[in-house]
């Protein structure tokens, strides 16, 4: 006998208006197309109220080649029925070992949050915007040229992050901080600390390197609580 195809009486779980009306009919008069949908939606319920999305092709297939593969009692034994689903209401009426399978390979999909198995494509994740570099400064130590590394500034549409990549600061006692500087040599504020590896982002208020805040120094510093500059240098850039 044949019967309906499994996406279909998926759909009919689903409640998807895009189900031909022969398949309904065709359901209420197969005791094991019905046993299907109801396996179908107790694995729907087992995904909560959130909106579903379509699984990659490959998890699509994996799970599909399961389902369909060897006999019903291969299928059933293949995936196992998960508990939530054997004391799901609409899982007492009673689903054979075959459906078991089915509904527990549906069951996956749904715990995994991929959804119904459509050719739907899932929602594209919104761009993060990149930002755009507005200024950029080499690093090198004070005592001569030797390259310390490269900081530049990004802004984006509500910020502006400066971002450090240092090199070569030595290893001594000390924690590496940055600061900006301003041109008028008189004024600085502290941003941050490097992490390990030297490396950093720090958002910066918006304006702040306009009004002369340009240049970029790194200094190590004494853990001993005082907040202002220990007086020595490591690297130092003027962003342009």
């Amino acid at each position: 006998m044949s019967h309906a195809e499994l996406d279909d009486l998926a759909g009919l779980a689903l409640d998807r208006d895009d189900v031909s009306p022969d398949v309904q009919r065709h359901v209420d008069g197969c005791l094991q197309c019905t046993e299907a949908v109801d396996a179908f939606a107790a694995a729907r319920a087992l995904a909560g109220g959130g909106p579903l999305v379509a699984p990659p092709q490959h998890v699509r297939a994996q799970v599909m080649t399961h389902v369909r593969r060897g006999t019903p009692d291969a299928r059933s034994a293949a995936i196992p029925l998960p508990v939530a689903l054997e004391s799901h209401p609409r899982a007492r009426r009673g689903i054979s070992p075959w459906l078991a399978g089915i509904a527990a390979a549906l069951a996956l999909l749904a715990g995994l949050g991929l959804g119904r198995l459509t050719g739907e494509p899932a929602p594209t994740p919104e761009a993060v915007d990149p930002g755009t570099v507005v200024a950029a400064a080499d690093l090198t130590a004070l005592d001569s040229d030797a390259a310390r590394g490269v900081a530049s500034a990004v802004e984006t549409a509500d910020a502006v992050t400066l971002r450090v990549s240092a090199e070569e600061l030595g290893d001594g006692d000390g924690v590496h901080e940055v600061w900006l500087i301003n041109v008028d040599g008189k004024r600085m504020v502290a941003i941050g600390l490097l992490a390990s590896g030297d490396e950093g982002q720090f958002e910066v208020p918006l304006g702040l390197i306009d009004k002369g805040y340009r240049i970029v120094d790194i200094s190590v510093e004494p853990d001993d609580g005082d907040p202002t500059h220990s007086g020595v240098s490591l690297a130092r850039g003027e962003l342009a």
